[in-house]
C-alpha cells in the first residue's frame, strides 16, 4: 500500500431519496470496486458504537462514497454486520446496477430491428418507470452502435433486467456499460454510459512493474479453449436453433464448446453470440493482477475499466508486454494507506470477428 493524500468520505441517503445526503459515516476503512459490463461492490467498516452515528437499515440505505470530492460509487446497502466484540460495523452495499438484477421482465418486451443501444435504455426505462421504483439510473444518451437487433424478452422467463442488459451486451460487435456518477451542483447523478464498439477505449497509460505497478501476478488459463463454439437458442430437440463460429488453428487442436441462449431466435443474434464466445476462448486466457500506485502517473479518475492499455512487466519468467484492458478496479483505503488493484485481459481477447 502507498500512503494516501486523497480524502474519503462515505455518505447515506434512502432509497426514497437517494441523491438527498442525511449523514456522513465515521469511517475506519472502506473498498469498492468496479467492473467491466457488471456489478459493482461497496464496503465501509465504522465503530459499532460512535457518537451521531446514524442508523442504516439493509436495503433501504444508500451509500455514496467520494473521493477527492469525486463521486467513485453509488449503490444500495444490502447487508450490515456488528461485531460487540471488536466494536465494529460493517457495511456492504452494491451499485445500482445490483438494483437491476432485482427488478424482473413481468411485462414481454420486443424489439424488431432496433438499434442495441435504444434497447439497453429502453429495458431501463422499462425498470424505471414502474411504479415505487427506484428511478436512479439515468438514460438521456442518444449514441447510437448501427447495429440493429431484434429480441423477444418474454414475461414467462421472468428474467432480470441485469441479466437482459449483460446479455445483451455480451456478443460480436456488442456494447460496453458503465455507471458514470456526478454531481450537478450539490447533487449525485447516475447515468448509464453505453460504448459501442465493445473493443475497448485507446489510452496512451503505461503501466510498468518498473514505475508505477508495486506487484503484479499473472495465469494463462487455457481451460476454456474452444476453436469451434455452437451457440444454441430457442427450440427442442432436432428444431432447437444452432449458430457456429469457427477459427481453424495451426497452435491447437480443435477444441469444442457450447452456450445456451434459450431465449434467442434469430440466426443473426446467435452467430453474433457464438463469434463473441470465439474470440474470448480462441487462444488461451492471459489475466493479469496488478496493484497500482496512486501516487504515480497515471493517477486514479485519468483511467477506468474498459480502457486499453500498454503493459509491461518483465522479471525472471514474467515477461507481459502488449495492449491489455482492463476489465475490474479495486480500491482500499485503510490506515491511511490507498491500494489500487487493477485486473487486465489481452486486448485482443475483444476483437470483432
Amino acid at each position: 500500500m502507498t500512503a494516501s493524500a486523497a480524502q474519503f468520505r462515505a455518505l447515506i441517503a434512502t432509497v426514497t431519496a437517494p441523491t438527498v445526503f442525511l449523514a456522513e459515516l465515521p469511517v475506519t476503512n472502506l473498498s469498492y470496486t468496479t467492473a467491466l459490463n457488471s456489478a459493482g461492490t461497496a464496503s465501509v467498516q465504522m465503530p459499532l458504537v460512535a457518537p451521531g452515528a446514524p442508523d442504516i437499515a439493509a436495503g433501504s440505505t444508500v451509500l455514496w462514497i467520494e473521493r477527492d470530492g469525486a463521486l467513485v460509487f453509488g449503490g444500495i446497502v444490502w447487508t450490515v454486520a456488528g461485531d460487540a466484540g471488536q466494536n465494529t460495523a460493517t457495511v456492504n452495499a452494491g451499485d445500482f446496477l445490483t438494483y437491476l438484477n432485482r427488478r424482473l421482465i413481468r411485462t414481454t418486451q420486443t424489439f424488431t430491428a432496433a438499434d442495441q443501444l435504444d434497447i439497453a435504455r429502453a429495458l431501463v426505462d422499462y425498470a424505471n418507470a414502474v411504479p415505487d421504483a427506484l428511478d436512479i439510473i439515468g438514460t438521456a444518451g442518444t449514441n447510437v452502435s448501427g447495429v440493429t437487433r431484434t429480441q423477444t424478452f418474454a414475461s414467462w422467463e421472468r428474467k432480470n433486467v441485469g441479466q437482459a442488459l449483460e446479455q445483451l451486451a455480451a456478443v460480436n460487435d456488442g456494447f460496453d456499460f458503465v455507471l458514470e456518477l456526478t454531481y450537478q451542483g450539490n447533487t449525485p447523478t447516475v447515468e448509464l454510459v453505453l460504448k459501442s464498439p465493445n473493443t475497448g477505449t485507446a489510452t496512451d497509460h503505461v503501466f510498468d512493474l518498473e514505475a508505477n505497478i508495486e506487484t503484479l501476478s499473472f495465469t494463462a488459463n487455457a481451460s476454456q479453449l474452444a476453436t469451434q463454439v455452437d451457440a444454441l437458442g430457442a427450440g427442442e430437440g432436432p428444431n432447437k436453433r444452432v449458430a457456429t463460429a469457427t477459427q481453424a488453428s495451426s497452435a491447437y487442436a480443435l477444441t469444442q464448446a457450447a452456450v445456451s441462449t434459450p431465449d434467442i431466435t434469430d440466426t443473426a443474434g446467435l452467430t453474433a453470440i457464438a463469434k463473441r464466445q470465439l474470440a474470448l476462448r480462441r487462444a488461451p486466457i492471459t489475466a493479469v493482477s496488478a496493484v497500482i500506485r496512486p501516487d504515480v502517473a497515471p493517477l486514479p479518475g485519468t483511467y477506468a475499466v474498459g480502457d486499453i492499455t500498454q503493459l509491461r512487466a518483465k522479471r525472471g519468467f514474467l515477461n507481459v508486454a502488449g495492449d491489455y484492458r482492463i476489465t475490474t478496479l479495486a480500491t482500499t483505503f485503510a490506515n491511511n494507506q490507498e491500494r489500487i488493484t487493477a485486473t487486465f485481459a489481452e486486448a485482443a481477447a475483444f476483437v470483432t470477428l
